[in-house]
Parts: structure tokens; C-alpha cells; sequence
């Protein structure tokens, strides 16, 4: 999905991965075929729930799109049960309880906390 590429694809800085998601929903008439899933959703969903304040409504439409189409709160629950290993020191964890940095769109469990290299923020 070219929405989830978008959003992953760590060449830009997470907010503004996040602001072309947008942009590209609205021009497209809000399809719903623009909405991330997957390791994308998380990563946007994630950073949409610590930073909820600090953007426009359209950003949070976009969001509570996204969370609809994943299934709601079902969705989001099952989702939050997946596990994920840790790339830094390989450990498994569920996603409710490893980070993933939006710059690199690696997971990261809090033990190991942020990359040196990276200026990513741990979600």
C-alpha cells in the first residue's frame, strides 16, 4: 500500500511523512484506500496519541479514519497484542509494551531505549 510506504519510509522526518499522508487523504476525497495500516498505523496512531495537541483536526480525522478502518477498538486491542522483537537486542515483546522510533521505524524495546545515530522519537 503506497500510504503505508509513505508513512515508513524514514527519508523525511515523522511529521512530515505524516503531513503528505494527510494531504494525499484529503485531495484524494478522504478513500479510504490512503489510510495506513500495519506497523505504519501503529507508528501514526502512536505518534497521534502523544501529540494529539500539537496539530491541526484534519491530522486527527485522519487518525480516527485509520483507527475505524483497522477495526476500531477491536482492531486496535488485537493489534496491540502482536508481537514484535526488539532490533536492537532481539528480545520479543508485545507492541503494548516495545517503542518504535520514527526515524528509523525500528522497534525498540525501552531497555534499550533511542539509537545513537538516530533523531528519531520513540513512540
Amino acid at each position: 500500500m503506497k500510504s503505508n510506504h509513505m508513512a515508513l519510509d524514514w527519508a523525511l522526518p515523522f511529521e512530515e511523512r505524516i503531513r503528505n499522508l494527510v494531504e494525499a487523504w484529503i485531495s484524494d476525497g478522504r478513500d479510504g484506500h490512503r489510510l495506513v495500516t500495519g506497523k505504519a498505523f501503529f507508528a501514526v496512531y502512536s505518534w497521534h496519541l502523544m501529540h494529539w495537541t500539537d496539530h491541526d483536526i484534519t491530522w486527527a480525522e485522519y487518525a480516527a479514519a485509520a483507527f475505524h478502518n483497522i477495526g476500531g477498538t477491536d482492531g486496535w486491542n488485537a493489534m496491540l497484542r502482536e508481537r514484535a522483537n526488539c532490533q536492537r537486542c532481539g528480545d520479543t515483546y508485545r507492541l503494548e509494551n516495545i517503542g518504535l522510533c520514527t526515524g528509523c521505524m525500528r522497534y525498540t524495546c525501552y531497555a534499550c531505549g533511542g539509537h545513537e545515530s538516530c533523531t528519531g522519537e520513540i513512540l
